[in-house]
């Protein structure tokens, strides 16, 4: 039977792959596309086969980024060959003129700064570019001469790294279309002399470094001595099946993803979007500037002066915790959406019952996990760390979840003084699922599972779930009334041979992070705190209230009693924001089963004065026909911008 063509779309990511010497561009991306399972990726710019050194590639839906980055200015080590030239003004060519003069090193640092900042360059004939419709390489096979036309460039620096006999390394960055094959040969015309080519890395291209590419480390040094004992050219070489597979490890571990900072390399300007309206953007909802103030105001993150400014732009979106979420494009004061990465849906939800039961995953367990456990209640800048380090051990082929409860654990040994969660599960899971972890353990802490011992507890992670690794934080502790402590959990992880990451607690003001702080705070109605150590407002989860409606004085009124396991503010006047979803705002049935909240695809934000009174909420709207299912109701934002 024929192989069956993966048809699903890759992972839309950011590949760093260093090209070894003798293998075409070509076939390096053929060792990206196995290794991704896919046909087509991106890449941004080839090297000849004579040449080692970084290629940028891109996969999924980030190939629409091609052109940006193709654009970066780029840096190489090149080693000139000095009195002789070939045809193709690398080591690839026959030699057309041979026995000049060698130049001294300072002969060389003379002539250099003539070829800094912008200069007319004569690309080699033997290269891509077309002329009368027809590569020039092809032209200059059949034997034939052209004119090539100079071409205004730009090269920032050239530095002398080092220099022996008829040989100089040099380091050279430069923008795109620089040849640094014209560059080798126009210095030696300068110190009255020729030269080529003899061997050529790239190191970097923008802010990527070759350092961090998949396969740097089988690349050879790139030194005089070195090179000379081993030159440049020859048969394409081919890597044999240990190295191809690892090579796809790296390929699939070191995949980044687009950030902030590459998109404003890229000339974008980055905005998060609303954790309420990611549906309405990913489901392609139309956009216009009252759209795009909610889309980007809602959550408190002010889109950049790229949607009020007058000039054209483009908009990197960014979903609620760092995952690219695609561009938006505005033309003529028009918004349009450029492409859109849809948000990740692949998180799936487990009871303790299930992990008995032997339901996890085949596939994460026997890839191994990489696991942090905790009520992770808000959650909040504390546990920031301990989520990057477990989900860091995705480049070592783990695969990242999380451990947690129905609900804190505060709420089982003080009851009658809890005041309340500060978010409800699906918020909670929701906040997992955008950090990028791929599943969740959710218990529901019964009488039976707090007896459970702690080794036995982490034994049966081990075990059921293929935990290799761990990360908590120093005072954890778990088990039967807590006696399992992080001592006695680090000697368990030494003698069963997986890894554990202590993670330093994060300070706030001179105090600790914590959920309890996080209470406290909304128990004061410090709002600006709350905000700042959640990342995001606190919004009470109204799924399941029974709101009345009244009408009158030109105002609308909803109320309704609060449900559910989260806290409120003290009694009083708040002046709020109330997430509607326009329709019935009942969910799906993928959304009942998962338990990760997703919004209606047609959502609206409201300003709104809202009176608490012994759990009674009373939202008032001035000139607002309100209509539909009040999905949350949002404290400590009033500046915002919303419709």
């Amino acid at each position: 039977m024929g192989r069956t063509e993966n048809k699903k779309e890759p992972e839309s990511g950011v590949i760093l792959l260093a090209k070894q010497f003798g293998r075409t561009s070509f076939a390096s991306l053929s060792s990206v596309k196995r290794a991704l399972g896919t046909g087509k990726v991106g890449h941004t710019g080839t090297l000849d086969s004579f040449a080692d050194g970084l290629l940028v590639v891109l996969s999924g839906r980030l190939t629409r980024l091609v052109p940006h980055i193709t654009g970066f200015d780029k840096t190489y080590l090149a080693l000139v060959e000095f009195g002789s030239e070939t045809d193709t003004l690398d080591p690839t060519g026959k030699i057309v003129v041979s026995g000049g003069l060698v130049p001294s090193r300072a002969d060389v640092e003379a002539v250099i700064p003539e070829f800094v900042g912008e200069i007319e360059q004569v690309p080699p004939l033997f290269s891509a570019l077309h002329i009368g419709g027809k590569r020039a390489s092809d032209i200059a096979r059949d034997g034939k001469t052209v004119e090539m036309p100079a071409r205004k460039i730009t090269i920032y620096s050239i530095k002398i790294v080092d220099f022996m006999d008829k040989y100089a390394l040099l380091e050279v960055r430069c923008s795109k279309g620089t040849y640094i094959r014209s560059l080798a040969r126009d210095i030696a015309v300068r110190c009255g002399t020729c030269a080529h080519l003899a061997a050529l890395r790239r190191t970097a291209v923008g802010p990527f470094s070759l350092s961090d590419a998949a396969g740097f480390s089988a690349l050879d040094e790139f030194t005089i001595p070195s090179l000379l004992e081993h030159p440049r050219g020859g048969a394409e070489r081919r890597m044999d099946e240990e190295s191809e597979e690892s090579l796809r490890k790296e390929i699939i571990g070191g995949m980044k993803g687009m950030e902030p900072s590459l998109a404003e390399y890229c000339g974008m300007f980055p905005v998060e979007i609303s954790p309420y309206f990611v549906d309405s953007y990913s489901n392609g909802r139309p956009l216009n500037a009252r759209v795009m103030d909610a889309f980007f105001r809602a959550a408190g993150t002010r889109a950049s002066s790229g949607i009020t400014a007058g000039t054209d732009a483009e908009l990197a979106v960014f979903y609620p915790k760092g995952a690219f979420g695609g561009v938006i494009e505005k033309r003529g004061g028009k918004f349009s959406y450029g492409f859109v990465v849809p948000p990740r849906r692949d998180f799936v939800v487990y009871s303790w019952d299930d992990i008995v039961g032997g339901k996890f995953s085949a596939d994460f367990r026997s890839r191994g996990t990489s696991l942090t456990i905790g009520s992770f209640d808000g959650p909040h800048i504390g546990h920031d760390a301990l989520f990057a380090s477990a989900l860091s051990k995705r480049a070592d082929g783990l695969v990242p979840g999380v451990v947690t409860f129905t609900k804190s654990l505060r709420a089982l040994k003080n009851p009658a003084v809890y005041p309340g969660d500060i978010a409800s599960l699906p918020q909670k899971l929701g906040v997992l699922a955008s950090e990028g972890f791929c599943f969740a353990i959710v218990i529901d802490f019964s009488p039976d599972f707090a007896r459970i011992e702690g080794i036995d507890f982490l034994r049966s992670l081990v075990e059921l779930c293929g935990m290799r690794h761990l990360s908590e934080g120093k005072d954890f502790h778990c088990g039967y009334n807590g006696s399992t402590d992080m001592a006695m959990i680090s000697g368990f992880c030494r003698d069963g041979g997986f890894s554990l990451s202590t993670i330093d607690s994060v300070l706030y003001q001179g105090q600790r992070v914590s959920s309890s702080r996080v209470r406290e705070c909304i128990l004061g109605a410090d709002f600006a705190s709350v905000r700042f150590m959640l990342e995001r407002p606190f919004a009470l989860d109204c799924t399941g209230f029974e709101w009345s409606e009244s009408r009158g004085g030109g105002q609308v009124c909803l109320s309704a009693r609060k449900s559910g396991i989260q806290m409120l503010p003290p009694d009083g006047r708040y002046d709020v924001v109330a997430v509607v979803a326009v329709g019935d705002g009942r969910k799906s049935q993928k959304q009942e089963e998962s338990g990760v909240k997703q919004p209606s695809a047609n959502v609206r934000a409201y300003r709104s004065d809202c009176m608490l009174e012994k759990g009674i909420l009373r939202l008032s709207f001035s000139d607002k026909l309100i209509g539909g299912c009040v999905l949350a109701v949002q404290f400590g934002c009033p500046d915002e911008n919303i419709f």
